[in-house]
């Protein structure tokens, strides 16, 4: 017995001097909680879900399967998170997906599917119907996605990557660790972990207890900082993909173009006088085909004679298709290319004026298309380069600078179309409130930046303008302003002998009076020979794939077109 107390009066010290020392972690594990998470429960997964963990973040996607082990994404995620070139073609409830060897179709429910003309089948549906949404294979996703991606089941997660670079990585150095589901001693384990184990460290606690990681199993979870080692930055291996090639036609010269403003057949007649008068120009663009209802009718003022006047001259002829009604409507358009019928029968209507007439090109310029029309727009862009491939003609696009249009999908543009054309203007416009610059120097620069973040500079076209805005403001604040040509805005200073001035926010000459009839302060930040030279040695700058004009017939004359003509040598 006497043996027995002493044994038990050594221990009690013995536990006492290692509480002293800090050995209080073997308290900790007799406290420790070692249940495991409910994983379903925990994140609310109903039978046949995954949890999706992308680039170390825990979302809130789901993935799907079928009942036999294959894993699905619904589209409208695969659309947003993955690969946007994934199109849902609602009104015939199939999946359409652009490859270099034509459009893709895909059935729900069904393993043969189109491309092309062409009948191919697959291991599995590449696209299910559950309960009205549609779900896309991820092993779909996979083949024509820069991506890494593993499936893991029981519980069910995917573990996504889809960036790059150096991630904080650290190894479990203990030979006992776990991964909880929140920091502390008592909460449950999602899994143990094994010594070596790479973790990537998404909060190191900042020398707290616990760091916040992600397994690269997919568990994000917390682990005691006492059980890993420092976390260093690790360079991530990026996977083997080959984007597909879509063909672009490419001119061995700098592009300049030069937009003709048609809105009658009579205009067509102009064009002799036009180039006798636009020296240098080697493409022009007569603005030839608009849209004359929401079924997809298209007008035109189309002219083979027209063409045949140009290629004579050795210019070439990429006729403007616009979606103007009475004006540019990005709801009525979106009536249209919300459609594939529609789609389809402007496609076929565009085939047979190509033929027709004899164009060297498409120049398309849809505007105002808002953020609810963008995946369609984007779908119709894919469709007219694959009908231009087709013809052998260049497909051209117009756009905003992308600052004030970030839901345009500029990179998918820059992939489909030969040339993306910058409108490099409307910095302030007819809706402004305020008076100011239509292309301030600083404006352009930030434009062509951003589109080259995203285009290549050998699809870039930067366009300018050959008009500006007088600028009216009266004592109240109200503002109003109207459109006039290089000579037309000189003349207003000129008529009251005002001596314009370089400003240097703008890069433009610059001159103001206050009107004797109405009161009102009048500003003009000139287009002149000084802005164009300006915005020329920007474009070389940049080497860009050349220039655009908007629009003839607003120059103050001939020296214009040489200017230009002079930088695209």
């Amino acid at each position: 017995m006497d043996k027995i107390r002493r044994f038990m009066g050594l221990l009690l010290i013995s536990v006492c001097f290692l509480c002293i020392l800090g050995g209080c972690d073997i308290i900790d594990e007799l406290r420790t909680e070692t249940s495991v998470v409910d994983y379903n429960e925990v994140y609310n997964l109903s039978d046949g879900e995954y949890t999706v963990m992308l680039n170390n973040e825990l979302t809130d996607m789901r993935a799907i399967d079928d009942g036999q082990g294959h894993v699905y994404m619904d589209v409208n995620t695969a659309n947003s998170r993955f690969n946007s070139r994934i199109y849902w073609e609602q009104d015939t409830n199939t999946i359409l997906y652009a490859t270099p060897e034509g459009m893709a179709e895909y059935t729900p429910g069904s393993t043969n599917y189109t491309v092309g003309a062409s009948i191919l089948t697959s291991e599995i549906p590449v696209v299910i119907d559950r309960d009205g949404m549609l779900y896309i294979s991820m092993d779909f996703i996979k083949e024509n996605t820069k991506m890494d991606c593993d499936i893991y089941t029981d519980p069910n997660r995917l573990v996504i990557r889809t960036k790059w670079g150096t991630a904080s990585v650290a190894t479990v150095t203990a030979k006992k660790a776990d991964i909880r589901y929140q920091g502390g001693i008592k909460s449950p384990i999602f899994r143990k972990l094994t010594k070596g184990e790479k973790l990537y460290v998404v909060d190191d606690g900042a020398g707290d207890e616990w760091a916040l990681v992600v397994s690269e199993d997919g568990y994000y979870g917390w682990v005691k900082n006492s059980n890993i080692d420092t976390p260093t930055e690790e360079e991530l291996p990026e996977p083997d993909f080959e984007e597909p090639v879509f063909e672009s036609i490419s001119k061995d010269y700098k592009i300049n173009l030069a937009w003709h403003a048609v809105y009658s057949t009579a205009a067509n007649e102009e064009l002799e006088q036009i180039l006798a008068e636009t020296p240098g120009i080697n493409t022009i663009s007569p603005r030839w085909f608009y849209f004359e209802n929401t079924e997809g009718d298209l007008n035109t003022l189309g002219s083979a004679d027209y063409v045949n006047k140009a290629h004579a001259a050795g210019i070439e002829v990429w006729a403007m298709f616009s979606n103007e009604f009475i004006n540019f409507d990005g709801e009525m358009t979106n009536e249209i290319l919300s459609s594939r019928a529609k789609r389809q029968h402007v496609l076929d209507q565009l085939e047979a004026y190509i033929d027709a007439y004899g164009l060297d090109g498409i120049n398309m310029d849809f505007e105002m298309i808002g953020e609810s029309g963008a995946d369609n727009y984007i779908q119709f862009v894919r469709e007219m380069s694959d009908l231009c491939r087709r013809k052998q003609i260049v497909f051209s696009l117009d756009n905003y600078v992308p600052m004030y249009w970030k839901h345009y999908n500029h990179k998918e543009e820059g992939i489909f179309a030969d040339y993306v054309i910058m409108m490099g203007y409307d910095e302030h416009h007819t809706g402004s409130n305020v008076a100011g610059s239509v292309a301030s120097m600083g404006f352009v620069r930030q434009g062509i930046e951003d589109m080259l973040s995203m285009v290549p500079k050998e699809k870039v076209v930067n366009a300018i303008p050959l008009f500006t805005r007088v600028w009216a403001t009266d004592g109240n604040g109200n503002v109003e302003s109207f459109n006039a040509g290089m000579t037309e805005a000189r003349g207003y200073l000129d008529a009251k002998g005002i001596v314009p001035v370089y400003d240097e926010a703008s890069g433009q000459n610059y001159g103001e009076y206050t009107s004797d009839v109405d009161g009102r302060l009048y500003q003009i930040w000139l287009e002149d020979q000084d802005s164009i030279r300006t915005r020329m040695e920007m474009i070389r700058e940049y080497d860009l794939a050349g220039v655009a004009s908007w629009c003839i017939g607003w120059e103050s004359g001939p020296e214009i077109w040489q200017i230009i003509a002079s930088y695209m040598n």
